[in-house]
């Protein structure tokens, strides 16, 4: 099935009743001033489609869930970038896929004149964060810390259309620029590399406890916030998500040695039962009982 985006919802933002036996979500879109939008979206597909859609030029900071974004602990992650231009682009989905969205848009020009800069500075700015720090389409990936939940958790609580949300946005753009910024700064400092290195070491211990960020940041001499952003710099994924890949490595390399010590592996782990299964299947894609009968 091919759709165009703009066609899969109704004018409430809801899923066109045409489309209710492959598609569900909701889509609310808040243009609160001429040059700074908002948009919540959800969708999740029943069936394969492939979207047409279409986004306009602007400076994009993103943050992303599976399921629908009430609160900040429905994001997992965060994007920003800038288009210098319309553009087209295809999205595929498959049966069962979910993607949420929480996206304000806001122009060169606009970010400009609330930060005092020129709007070439600004797009210099961005075009050369995205060179440096980007993939191959200039999109650069931030980690979720309690730094951006806090900003984020206005933005979703507020229920008017007002000004005061306008201000809300506002504090999350300037948060996630100071990040941008510390990420650049990380990805040039050799002696912080070693600190966070040092970090990956550490959790990767035996004896590592369950992820304290505080501790573990005070530990290899850095604070929380450059811990989290230059963790998800050096190895790719979040620290929480690297810790939990560890630890529960660390368990399957225990019950191979011995299967009938489950439950002390488990109250080992620092995970009660229901998290150590799904993290056991999230990561080897089997029960741990499946997995132990399979070695």
């Amino acid at each position: 099935m091919q759709l165009n985006m703009r066609d899969v919802y109704d004018n409430a933002g809801n899923i066109k009743e045409a489309l209710a036996a492959w598609l569900s979500g909701h889509k609310k879109l808040l243009a609160l001033l001429p040059n700074l939008h908002l948009l919540n979206q959800h969708l999740s597909s029943n069936a394969d489609v492939s979207f047409h859609e279409e986004a306009q030029s602007g400076l994009y900071f993103s943050f992303l869930g599976t399921g629908p974004i009430n609160t900040a602990k429905d994001i997992h992650s965060v994007q920003i970038s800038y288009q210098p231009q319309n553009i087209s682009s295809h999205i595929v989905m498959t049966k069962g896929d979910e993607h949420s969205l929480l996206q304000t848009r806001i122009s060169p020009a606009h970010l400009a004149a609330v930060l005092g800069e020129t709007e070439d500075q600004i797009i210099q700015h961005f075009m050369a964060m995205g060179e440096k720090l980007g993939n191959k389409n200039a999109v650069i990936q931030l980690p979720i810390t309690e730094r951006t939940l806090t900003v984020i958790e206005p933005i979703l609580a507020h229920k008017s259309h007002s000004i005061s949300l306008a201000g809300h946005l506002y504090s999350a753009i300037f948060t996630l620029i100071e990040q941008l910024q510390m990420l650049s700064y990380l990805s040039q400092c050799e002696e912080c590399q070693s600190k966070l290195f040092h970090a990956q070491n550490l959790i990767e211990t035996p004896e590592y406890d369950t992820l304290n960020m505080k501790h573990l940041a005070q530990q290899v001499g850095l604070n929380t916030e450059a811990l989290a952003i230059g963790f998800n710099l050096i190895v790719g994924q979040s620290i929480e998500s690297y810790c939990t890949q560890s630890r529960i490595k660390f368990a399957a390399a225990q019950l191979r040695q011995n299967p009938t010590a489950k439950p002390h592996i488990v109250a080992q782990s620092g995970f009660s039962e229901d998290q150590f299964e799904a993290a056991f299947i999230q990561h080897f894609g089997v029960s741990s009982h499946q997995y132990g009968q399979i070695h």
